[in-house]
C-alpha cells in the first residue's frame, strides 16, 4: 500500500520549483518600473513618497547634496528640482553644499557630512579601496574634464608640459590616466596647487591646467586669447562625468530616501535642460552672481552634447562602460586587473524587503515548517492505516492530483526541463524544450545529449554533468547548442541531481533558457566599441602625419622655415627666462647655383640632402635643424656656450668638405660657409640674433668660403663694410 503523500518524491518536485524560481528571480522580483521623469512642462510623473516623512514642511526629511564645485549651471538639474518642488513632493528638504577647491568634495559623503554627492569616475578607485560608493545616476555621458594650454601658434603639443609646472584639480584621475597613455607619467611634470583661473596660464605661472570644457574656456574666448583643449577622449579614454552617488550604507538603511532623491533629481535635470534661461535666472537670483549671464549660457550650451538629453535618457549608465573604465585604470597600473564591480551601480528597480516583511516571511516559514511536520505525522499515520481499502483509494486519487499539478508546472514553466540519466541520455523533455530546440519528446527520449551540443562544447558539458553527479549542488553553465533545423543557439543552464524515492542519484535535472539574442547584442556592442577605438587611433595617426607634413621640408626631411619661425621666439623666450645661452648657426652651401647650372638640379638636390643628413648626425636631441630656403640651413643650439658652438660649427664645416657630388671624373667637392652668433653676446632678441648670424655668414663668404665666422659684438648696428 502507498501512503497518501510520498515526501521523497514531493521533495524532488520542491527542488525543481526552487531551481526554477532561482533562474527566473531577476524577472519575477524586478518590481514595477518607476514612473518616467517629467520632461518639459508636461504633466508631472507619479513619484514615490518617502516613508519616513510627509510633504508637510515641518516634517520634511533633511538631506545634503555635496556639489563638486561652486554654484553654476553645472548643477542646474538640482536647482530645478528644488525650485519646482520635486524634492518637496517626495518629502525631502535638500541643502546644497559648495566645494572649497582645496579638498576632494567626495570626502564629505564618505565622512558623513553629506548624504549625496557629485563625483567623477574616481569613484571607481574609491570602490576598489573598499569605501563602497554607489553610483545612482550619470549626468555627463562624456566627461568635460580636459587639459588647457595657451597656443598662439596653433600647432602646440601636450608633450610640451614635460618638465613644466602643471595644475590638475582634485579627483581628476582620468586626466592622470590620459597623460600616462600619452607617455607623460606624473614625475615628468611638476604639479602645483590649482588656482582655478586661466590667469595662471596668461601669466606663465603654469604650462597647462585642468579645466571643464564647459566652463573656463569661456574666459579665454571672451578675451580672444588663443588656446588649445586636449581631451582624454582623443586617446580612447571616454569616461562618465558628474556622477550622482551615495554610499552602500545609505542604500541599505534608507532605500526610500535614495530612490526618492534620485527620481526627483532626474526630473529636475530634464526640466533644466529644456528651460535653460529660466534656470540661469534662478542661479543669478538665488545662488550665485559669480558668473555672468553670458558665461552661464556658454556653460549650458556646451553641456548639452555631453549630457545628451535627447539620444540618451539623463541618468543612464551602462555596466559594460564602467568595466571598460576599470580596464583602462588596470592597464595603466591604477587598479588591480579583474576587479569586480558588483555593488557599484544602483539598481533603481531592485526589490528592497521591508523589515516587517522579513518578520512576516519568518512567520510564514515557521508555518510552512509546522505544516511540514504535520504532514509527516499524517504520513506515518497513513502507513499504519494503509491496509484499509477506502484510504488506499483516497491516497491514489491524491497522488494522481498531485502528479497532474506538478506535471502542469513541468510542461508550462517558461524554461526547458530536460531529465538526463547517468549516461547523459534524455529521460524527460517538456514542451518548452521542444519550443527552444525543435525536437519533440518522441525524437529525443533515449537519445544522447550530444545530439543538441556542438562538438567543441561537449567536453565542457561532460565535465559539468560529472560534477553534478559526483558533487551535487547546482551547477551553472553556458553552452552553444544545436536545434533541429541546424541553427546554433546560446543557452544558459542550471543543473542539479535527479534523486529517486530511495535517495539514489539516477541522473541530472537540467533547466535551460535561450540567451542567444542577449549574447548577440553584447558581442555587437563590444565590436562597435572596438571599431570606434580603431577609428579614433586611425584619425590620430592621420592627424600626426598631416602635422608632420606641415612642419617638415619634403626634400631633406628636416624642419622647414614655418616651424623655425614658430619655434625660434619660444626657444629665445625660454633662454631669457631660464638664463642660458643660445647659439645660432647660419649655413650656406658654397657655389650652389654653379652646382645646379653645371651638374643639374638632381645633383643640387643630392647636395641638399647630404648636408641635411650631416647636420642631423651632428645634432643633439634638443637642437633644431631647419632648411631656411634654397641652399640655406639654420641650426639652433640651446644652452651652448661660444666655444662649444664654434667647435660644433667647425666640425660641421670640415665634415661637409669631405662630401662629394657625382662620381668618377665628374665628382665635385662640396663645401659650406657658416656664420655663428650667440645670445646674449650678439643680440638681445631673436631678430637681432638672426641678423648677427646673417652678417657673420656674409663675412665667411667674403673671407673665401669653406670657413666659419663669428659675429662681431657690435653687429647689432652694422654698417656697410662691417663684414
Amino acid at each position: 500500500m502507498r501512503p497518501c503523500f510520498d515526501w521523497r518524491r514531493g521533495g524532488r518536485w520542491l527542488a525543481l520549483l526552487c531551481a526554477c524560481g532561482a533562474l527566473l528571480a531577476p524577472h519575477a522580483f524586478a518590481g514595477a518600473p518607476m514612473a518616467p521623469a517629467e520632461k518639459g512642462s508636461g504633466a508631472a510623473a507619479a513619484t514615490p513618497m518617502v516613508s519616513e516623512s510627509t510633504s508637510d514642511a515641518a516634517t520634511l526629511t533633511p538631506v545634503t547634496l555635496q556639489l563638486k564645485w561652486q554654484h553654476q549651471f553645472q548643477f542646474a538639474g538640482y536647482y530645478a528640482a528644488a525650485a519646482r518642488g520635486y524634492y518637496r513632493d517626495v518629502g525631502l528638504d535638500v541643502r546644497f553644499q559648495e566645494a572649497d577647491g582645496k579638498h576632494d568634495p567626495t570626502d564629505a559623503v564618505f565622512e558623513g557630512r553629506a548624504e549625496f554627492g557629485v563625483g567623477n569616475s574616481d569613484l571607481l578607485l574609491r570602490f576598489a579601496r573598499g569605501q563602497k560608493p554607489v553610483v545612482l545616476a550619470v549626468i555627463f555621458q562624456h566627461s568635460p574634464l580636459a587639459m588647457m594650454m595657451l597656443d598662439p601658434s596653433g600647432v602646440g603639443s601636450l608633450h610640451s608640459i614635460a618638465g613644466r609646472p602643471v595644475m590638475i584639480e582634485p579627483a581628476a584621475a582620468e586626466l592622470f590616466a590620459y597623460l600616462r597613455r600619452e607617455g607623460l607619467a606624473p614625475g615628468s611634470f611638476t604639479l602645483v596647487p590649482h588656482g582655478f583661473h586661466p590667469d595662471d596660464l596668461r601669466s606663465g605661472k603654469v604650462e597647462a591646467m585642468s579645466v571643464y570644457s564647459t566652463d573656463e574656456p569661456f574666459l579665454l574666448t571672451q578675451s580672444q586669447t588663443p588656446f588649445a583643449l586636449y581631451s582624454p577622449r582623443t586617446s580612447g579614454i571616454d569616461f562618465y562625468g558628474d556622477n550622482l552617488f551615495t554610499t552602500e550604507q545609505m542604500v541599505n538603511e534608507r532605500p526610500a530616501v535614495v530612490a526618492a532623491f534620485r527620481q526627483a533629481s532626474l526630473r529636475g535635470w530634464h526640466y533644466a535642460m529644456e528651460h535653460q534661461e529660466e534656470i540661469i535666472d534662478l542661479i543669478l537670483q538665488k545662488y550665485s552672481q559669480r558668473k555672468s549671464r553670458d558665461h552661464l549660457r556658454y556653460e549650458a550650451a556646451h553641456m548639452a552634447p555631453l549630457v545628451q538629453p535627447g539620444p540618451v535618457d539623463i541618468g543612464y549608465t551602462y555596466p559594460g562602460r564602467w568595466q571598460h573604465i576599470a580596464d583602462i585604470y588596470a592597464e595603466l597600473g591604477m587598479l588591480p586587473p579583474g576587479i569586480s564591480l558588483d555593488g557599484l551601480l544602483y539598481e533603481p528597480d531592485a526589490w528592497h524587503i521591508p523589515r516587517w516583511m522579513t518578520w512576516m516571511m519568518f512567520g510564514l516559514l515557521g508555518a510552512v515548517l509546522s505544516a511540514l511536520l504535520f504532514s509527516l505525522q499524517i504520513f506515518h499515520n497513513n502507513r499504519r492505516l494503509a491496509t484499509e481499502a477506502s484510504l488506499r483509494r483516497q491516497i491514489e486519487a491524491s497522488l494522481q492530483l498531485s502528479e497532474r499539478r506538478y506535471r502542469t508546472i513541468y510542461e508550462e514553466a517558461p524554461l526547458a526541463f530536460i531529465l538526463l540519466d547517468r549516461g547523459a541520455h534524455v529521460a524527460g523533455w517538456n514542451s518548452n524544450a521542444e519550443r527552444i530546440f525543435g525536437w519533440n519528446a518522441g525524437e529525443m527520449l533515449g537519445r544522447s545529449i550530444e545530439r543538441m551540443v556542438i562538438p567543441e562544447d561537449m567536453p565542457k558539458v561532460r565535465e559539468v554533468l560529472d560534477q553534478v553527479l559526483i558533487g551535487g549542488g547546482v551547477r551553472h553553465s553556458v553552452n552553444h547548442n544545436l536545434t533541429r533545423d541546424g541553427r546554433v543557439i546560446v543557452c544558459e543552464w542550471s543543473n542539479s541531481q535527479e534523486i529517486n524515492a530511495d535517495g539514489e542519484v539516477i541522473g541530472v535535472l537540467c533547466l535551460a533558457q535561450d540567451a542567444t539574442e542577449r549574447f548577440r547584442m553584447r558581442e555587437e556592442l563590444e565590436g562597435a566599441n572596438q571599431s570606434l577605438r580603431t577609428q579614433i587611433a586611425q584619425i590620430q595617426a592621420l592627424q600626426s602625419q598631416l602635422l608632420e607634413q606641415t612642419l617638415r621640408d619634403p626634400l631633406t626631411g628636416v624642419f622647414n622655415r614655418r616651424y623655425l619661425e614658430e619655434t625660434r621666439p619660444r626657444e629665445f623666450a625660454r633662454a631669457q627666462r631660464e638664463g642660458y645661452a643660445i647659439a645660432f648657426l647660419f649655413l650656406d652651401i658654397d657655389r650652389f647655383k654653379q652646382i645646379n647650372d653645371e651638374l643639374g638640379h638632381e645633383v643640387g638636390d643630392d647636395a641638399l640632402r647630404q648636408v641635411a643628413a650631416l647636420l642631423l648626425a651632428h645634432a643633439r636631441t634638443e637642437d633644431i635643424v631647419c632648411r631656411f630656403g634654397g641652399d640655406e640651413f639654420i641650426v639652433l643650439l640651446p644652452n651652448m656656450a661660444q666655444a662649444a658652438a664654434l667647435a660644433r660649427a667647425r666640425q660641421i664645416c670640415a665634415a661637409c668638405a669631405e662630401l662629394t657630388l657625382g662620381s668618377g671624373e665628374g665628382a665635385t667637392a662640396l663645401s659650406v660657409s657658416i656664420g655663428v652668433a650667440l645670445y646674449p653676446e650678439h643680440g638681445q632678441t631673436d631678430a637681432e640674433l638672426a641678423r648677427a648670424a646673417d652678417l657673420a655668414l656674409y663675412a665667411a663668404k667674403s673671407g673665401g668660403r669653406n670657413r666659419v665666422a663669428l659675429a662681431r659684438t657690435d653687429s647689432r648696428t652694422p654698417t656697410p663694410g662691417d663684414a
